[in-house]
């Protein structure tokens, strides 16, 4: 009598030659279940067994439908950690296609606000530059601008700090709109102080500008979102530069300074759009929140009025009209 070969709890290569819709089992690289499948036992020709109230013999017949049946027993076994597999797969395919599709509308938001921004911007400084009474107004009462810097700043600081602030909600908008409308009346003071062509020149770069920042952000590889402390230290150096840009237009006319300003601002501003478009679009070290839309629109905003208001100062330098 000659026992039949046990079967081991790793497969022999005879069943892992088994194919699934033309592909093999062994080449999809499943991981496979510790210990393997449950076999019947093993049956050994001439072995008494026991059949209910019958003892039977063991025939060679029955060792090879037992050989069978272990081997259909390894394939139900194989395709059962398949489907394991792929339905892990697919659970985490379809995490991923639903952070893909929130990521995708959150910049939709994102964008959507901030066109509505830019053509209230466009519009109200249009106002001020092409109707001579309210071009006259905004020149003639000059301290408003200061008002509009202090709403500036406290809406500003209520959206970057607080979390209702940064997050699409009922105060988070009235912030996005006050600091909307205090960014603009401030472009809006300093573009009725340049002719109308250099005003467009400079829109025309601003818009280059951010549509070249914009690709390059969404699409290269490098994370410029870890140096984030630089961007800090360089924003403290562009607040304190906006404050002499504007005393300097108020009080003096110096070419060269407003000229380095120009462009130093110009180079700051056009760094914190390429941070800010990565952290919206994700995938970096650092990335906002699909909550946090007004934040997000925030900055690109600001940084888009900044570039416009630097490159007009490059491009105008003290061609200012006279009134």
């Amino acid at each position: 009598m000659e026992p039949s070969p046990s079967y081991p709890a790793v497969p022999p290569p005879s069943y892992s030659s088994i194919e699934q819709n033309n592909v093999s089992v062994e080449s999809t690289h499943i991981p496979l279940a510790a210990g393997g499948p449950a076999y019947l036992p093993d049956l050994v020709r001439g072995q008494q067994i026991k059949s209910g109230p019958y003892t039977l013999n063991v025939t060679d017949s029955m060792v090879i439908q037992r050989e069978q049946q272990n081997q259909e027993i390894y394939r139900d076994w194989m395709e059962n950690q398949r489907l394991t597999f792929v339905r892990g797969l697919e659970s985490e395919y379809f995490a991923d296609f639903k952070d893909v599709q929130t990521r995708r509308t959150f910049i939709r938001k994102v964008f959507l606000i901030l066109t509505v921004q830019l053509l209230f911007s466009a519009g109200y400084i249009s106002f001020f530059m092409l109707y001579a009474p309210a071009k006259v107004f905004i020149v003639k009462y000059w301290w408003m601008w200061i008002f509009a810097m202090i709403g500036f700043i406290l809406s500003y600081c209520s959206i970057s700090i607080t979390d209702c602030g940064r997050k699409q909600n009922g105060w988070g908008v009235i912030c996005l709109s006050l600091l909307t409308l205090a960014e603009t009346h401030l472009a809006a003071y300093v573009t009725v102080n340049f002719e109308i062509e250099m005003v467009l020149i400079a829109i025309g770069i601003t818009a280059t500008v951010t549509m070249a920042i914009s690709f390059s952000a969404t699409f290269f590889r490098f994370d410029f979102t870890k140096w984030g402390g630089l961007l800090s230290v360089l924003g403290m150096v562009s607040a304190v530069s906006l404050f002499a840009m504007m005393l300097s237009i108020i009080l003096a006319r110096i070419p060269i300074i407003t000229t380095i300003m120009g462009v130093s601002g110009a180079i700051v501003f056009s760094l914190y759009l390429y941070y800010d478009i990565q952290t919206i679009m994700g995938g970096r070290k650092v990335q906002l929140s699909p909550n946090e839309v007004i934040f997000a629109t925030t900055q690109l905003y600001i940084d888009i009025i900044g570039l416009y208001r630097y490159f007009l100062l490059v491009v105008a330098r003290n061609s200012r009209s006279e009134y």
